[in-house]
């Protein structure tokens, strides 16, 4: 039995269980989490102040999940308006019918997730806090079934949406772009440094067959390979 062989197995293994991302700045993360902080801290007291009666069911915990997308990875494609908003909205429309359907609380939480993540899916709109969405509803079934398919409208549609909203004026107040994906209608950007970058078609589908769809976006992928041509301009291959 060869000990030291098994041991470096066993810490290469152990690294795998290791942080997998860089430590954000101390700024960084100040800034993400006041901005999230307000806003959720904004929506109670506003709630308490205009709707005390139902303040505490407008103000859900999977809102905390968004808020921590929205104000601390901006530029992810999970954080996007499209599918913070529609997540939210088909995850909760798939557990209300669930729900409503009056089934064993085991098969609610089996369908309403299980559907959450393929309507997500299916529109193009993947956002974690959806499932929690989903589970929420399952788990306070009785609230959902007097409510209804109110549920998807108030509070999970108006409170992501004003999510939204504060994200973007304090991503942008405080020097983060949000949204960041560039709208149809926006001007063409310049030419890219890189002789050789593949088109976005291609860069799709690498990042599709990696799996990284979920995680970083065509347009992330190309600000870094530009970013990289600009930093070693030297290290480009020559023109096809």
């Amino acid at each position: 039995m060869n000990i030291s062989s098994d041991s470096g197995l066993f810490l290469r293994a152990l690294a795998h269980l290791l942080p997998a991302m860089a430590r954000p700045p101390l700024r960084e993360a100040l800034r993400a989490g006041l901005g999230g902080a307000l806003a959720l801290g904004l929506m109670a007291v506003l709630l308490e102040r205009f709707r005390p009666e139902t303040a505490g069911m407008m103000l859900i915990a999977p809102l905390g999940a968004t808020a921590f997308l929205l104000f601390a990875v901006p530029n992810s494609p999970l954080a996007q308006p499209w599918p913070a908003l529609v997540g939210n909205m088909l995850s909760a429309l798939v557990a209300t019918a669930v729900v409503m359907a009056g089934l064993p609380q085991p098969i609610d939480i089996i369908l309403a997730i299980g559907g959450s993540f393929v309507a997500m899916a299916l529109a193009r709109a993947m956002h974690p806090p959806g499932a929690a969405v989903a589970l929420w509803a399952v788990l306070t079934a009785p609230v959902i079934q007097e409510i209804g398919y109110a549920f998807v409208l108030t509070p999970v549609a108006v409170d992501t949406a004003l999510l939204i909203l504060a994200a973007t004026i304090w991503n942008r107040a405080t020097g983060r772009a949000y949204p960041f994906r560039l709208p149809i209608d926006a001007p063409s950007p310049p030419a890219p440094i890189r002789r050789a970058l593949p088109p976005p078609e291609e860069l799709e589908t690498l990042l599709e067959s990696l799996r990284l769809t979920a995680n970083i976006g065509v347009e992330d992928l190309t600000r870094l390979l530009e970013e990289l041509e600009r930093r070693h301009p030297h290290s480009a291959p020559p023109p096809r």
